[in-house]
């Protein structure tokens, strides 16, 4: 796959090519997106900053030479330095997608506080005739309903906190759907897990009943038996979402049970509220002794540290030009809480800013203390 970067690159850094490929071969679209990201670090007592850099951009293709076939490549390069990189072990090593069996990805740079990445985020063929739809490459199997925390997706878990990452993760896969009606569908996907080599295989029965979507999932995930379910529907003027996901235990673990629902309502002046609740019933119950046994790094197993989890947001379009938004989430038995409020600003056509704040706190000891602050400042440009 490293032959295609020097092609890659050309997009890169000549950004009116692509536009104008698109009017010249209707066939072809390209896209993509350069964000510029600072981010600074604080310590509990705001003494102590740490900073990064980060330069992404995303270049997606797709070709559709007739109605039926259609390919897409899609490609992640990142630029990082400073601080944070320099005090982060292995900090390119941690990069990779471990939901990816094939590695796709180029660090041209690997330097102690500058690393230059490339991954290949989406890869694959889409196929449809008639009632038939089927996909074989990378890609993303989105089985999640609810927004914040998503039970029923076993293929490619995202973490919320992950703002600068909206396309979400994807992996390597073969899926085929067919619809049986137009509310209602299968869906069969079989994924290789490229983390553990224990591969994913599930199937999903998706219908309309009472002004609801249903949805009913069956598989194995890393060698556990797994069923699921979700719904997203209304009550009143509010809407009311939810996923469950049991997995059935095997000789060297226990069952394991994830579920989670959401309400979310808009105000007549535009304002949006959401709700989501997650129980995790292998999560942590009792404050911490050590605040790094907080482990934020997810699966479809383990959607969140943490047994209970509530979460509150709410956010507006205040004029046309700047939008605000704020959420916090509460643990209880943890005492975990976390504030998170940002900000966009159109700067003008294709070109936006993002200010993102997020504060950690915990219970260690018997003590309710802050944890540590970040701060992003995100410059984003779209063609």
């Amino acid at each position: 796959m490293k032959w295609i970067y020097p092609i890659l690159f050309l997009f890169i850094f000549n950004p009116c090519y692509s536009q104008d490929s698109i009017k010249t071969k209707k066939k072809w679209e390209i896209k993509g997106y350069i964000k510029n990201l600072e981010d600074i670090s604080f310590d509990h007592s705001f003494k102590n900053s740490t900073s990064g850099n980060l330069l992404h951009n995303r270049i997606n293709i797709k070709w559709q030479p007739t109605d039926e076939l259609t390919a897409v490549a899609q490609f992640r390069n990142r630029l990082f330095w400073g601080e944070e990189i320099r005090l982060t072990p292995n900090f390119a090593s941690q990069l990779k997608n471990e939901n990816e069996q094939v590695n796709m990805s180029v660090t041209w740079i690997n330097k102690p506080s500058f690393v230059l990445h490339t991954n290949t985020e989406r890869f694959y063929i889409d196929y449809k005739k008639k009632k038939w739809s089927t996909r074989i490459g990378r890609q993303r199997i989105n089985w999640g309903i609810t927004t914040s925390w998503n039970p029923n997706d076993l293929f490619n878990t995202f973490n919320f906190l992950d703002f600068d990452y909206e396309e979400r993760p994807g992996t390597d896969a073969a899926k085929i759907q067919y619809q049986v009606n137009d509310f209602s569908n299968i869906e069969m996907a079989y994924a290789f897990n490229g983390k553990n080599k224990q591969n994913t295989a599930a199937a999903k029965y998706t219908f309309n009943k009472w002004n609801y979507d249903f949805q009913f999932i069956g598989g194995m995930y890393s060698k556990h038996f797994t069923l699921g379910t979700g719904w997203a529907g209304s009550i009143k003027d509010a809407g009311f979402k939810g996923e469950v996901q049991y997995f059935f235990a095997e000789r060297d673990s226990t069952d394991h049970l994830n579920l989670s629902l959401e309400w979310d309502y808009v105000f007549k002046k535009g304002l949006y509220a959401n709700f989501s609740f997650l129980f995790n019933n292998r999560g942590l119950s009792v404050p911490l002794q050590n605040q790094n046994n907080i482990n934020l790094h997810l699966s479809p197993e383990n959607l969140m540290p943490t047994k209970w989890n509530i979460m509150t947001s709410v956010s507006k379009e205040i004029t046309p030009l700047f939008s605000a938004n704020a959420a916090v989430l509460y643990a209880p038995g943890t005492n975990l809480f976390i504030v998170l409020p940002s900000m966009r600003y159109n700067l003008a056509q294709n070109l936006d800013a993002d200010f993102v704040w997020q504060s950690f706190f915990a219970k260690t000891n018997q003590d309710f203390n802050d944890v540590n602050h970040r701060f992003f400042l995100r410059v984003r440009w779209s063609f």
